[in-house]
């Protein structure tokens, strides 16, 4: 089968164009046949397969030939360009459609190479739940296999599952020595990336956490509905830490904050052109703040952008991460997916801002994430205790038999709502949110 453009979705920063390549585009083989470095790789694989010394049965070719794929896509030393293979591709289309079949918990890398996992929240209500696992444990086996050393994704994989099976879960518990294990049986989970919240002076408050599943414009409009209900008379706009998602939703939220005019263009190797406009029907007519910080990027800056350019609400906050470009998925003949950088976009003032950002009206640093203190250092003598002072604390590591040593504070976790929907804020220490309340007249 040829490779084709992914039928309903681009990823962050993504647009549905119409790009379908097939292999007669590229000349099928003939490509590696005109190249003497193709054929070369080509030749490398097969005599592999006739002469290694050990056997390459039919799973470590898939692995030789994915390998392959990721190589050539790592050559384009591109950050937004990827492979996924197929199994991760059926993760990503599950959270796309913003649904699938788990335990309910939200979980972080437990290793700073981004492997293992720990629990950063437990949903109340979900499987997770109900079962007793708890914020801060590390989850060590899934099934009984150990997974401390896997990368996160692969971790995730194997948490989901069909509807109604069984899971079990082994975790390390602070203050508990063995491991504890939770047999739980997996249900729908509902991906909820928008939460609310009602802030002092009428002001409603709309987070959103990504725009990477295609349930975010309807969430969005419910929290809307249920705040001016409330009596939000004012908005605040979160998108801070939202590192973007499907440009269609991102268009859509833009959408129903604007009543006419270009949201976004998008230029490609041939064309710029308007990828969506605005209508005139809107979720939100009274005066609005957007929030950012340095990890808001992609649709997150789209609509920033947008509501900027356009006078619609005041951006509060920092320069954004600036990721102006924009990737087609394309799904291939195995099941993974190619996403593939295909085009740049552009501000309704056609704007671009990669690697550039978009500037804050007004400038506040993001003071909610304090700096954790690390060091490092070597000449210790090995196993000697190491001791660091500094405002007024101490800090004390070991040093290892080479007699290097090395530090790093941990912080205590982020303050998250365990009901899905509902939104934590404090409004007296966090300095974006506090200016944008005084800008709305609310303080």
């Amino acid at each position: 089968m040829p490779p084709m453009a992914h039928p309903r979705l681009l990823w962050a920063g993504v647009a549905l164009l119409s790009a379908a390549l097939g292999l007669a585009q590229f000349g099928g083989s003939a490509a590696f046949e005109r190249n003497p470095n193709g054929k070369a790789l080509i030749e490398t694989y097969e005599i592999i397969q006739e002469q290694y010394l050990e056997p390459i049965d039919h799973e470590r070719a898939d692995e030789l030939l994915q390998g392959g794929i990721s190589g050539i896509v790592g050559a384009l030393d591109d950050p937004f360009t990827s492979y996924s293979p197929p199994r991760n591709a059926h993760i990503r289309e599950e959270d796309v459609r913003g649904e699938f079949f788990g335990i309910g918990v939200q979980i972080a890398p437990a290793n700073p190479d981004g492997t293992g996992a720990k629990i950063v929240n437990v949903f109340r209500g979900g499987p997770a739940f109900g079962a007793g696992l708890k914020t801060g444990d590390v989850i060590v086996e899934v099934d009984g296999e150990d997974v401390t050393e896997l990368p996160l994704f692969d971790i995730v994989a194997k948490i989901r599952g069909p509807k109604g099976t069984q899971v079990s879960i082994g975790v390390r518990r602070k203050g508990a020595s063995a491991v504890l294990r939770f047999e739980i049986v997996r249900r729908k989970i509902e991906i909820v990336s928008v939460s609310k919240a009602m802030l002092p002076g009428n002001v409603g408050y709309v987070a959103i956490e990504t725009f990477l599943n295609v349930k975010v414009i309807e969430q969005l409009r419910k929290a809307v509905t249920d705040l001016k209900q409330q009596g939000a008379t004012r908005l605040v706009l979160d998108l801070r830490d939202n590192g973007g998602g499907l440009l269609d939703q991102g268009c859509q939220v833009a959408d129903a904050f604007l009543k006419r005019g270009v949201i976004v263009y998008t230029r490609d190797r041939r064309s710029t052109r308007a990828y969506c406009e605005a209508s005139p029907r809107t979720i939100w007519d009274d005066e609005m703040v957007v929030l950012v910080n340095g990890s808001s990027a992609s649709a997150s800056e789209i609509v920033a952008g947008a509501l900027q350019d356009k006078e619609r609400a005041e951006v509060v906050g920092e320069q954004t991460f600036g990721k102006g470009v924009g990737q087609n998925v394309f799904t291939l003949a195995n099941g993974g997916e190619l996403t593939l950088v295909t085009f740049e976009w552009l501000t309704p003032k056609k704007r671009s801002i990669h690697e550039q950002g978009v500037t804050p009206d007004v400038e506040v640093r993001d003071n909610r994430f304090p700096t954790p203190l690390a060091f490092e250092g070597l000449g210790a003598e090995p196993g000697a205790q190491v001791t660091l002072s500094t405002g007024g604390k101490t800090y004390t590591t070991t040093a290892d038999e080479e007699g290097k040593f090395s530090f790093s504070e941990e912080l205590p976790p982020r303050a998250l709502s365990d009901v899905q929907g509902e939104a934590k804020v404090d409004v007296e220490n966090d300095a974006i949110l506090k200016k944008a309340l005084e800008l709305l007249g609310a303080r």
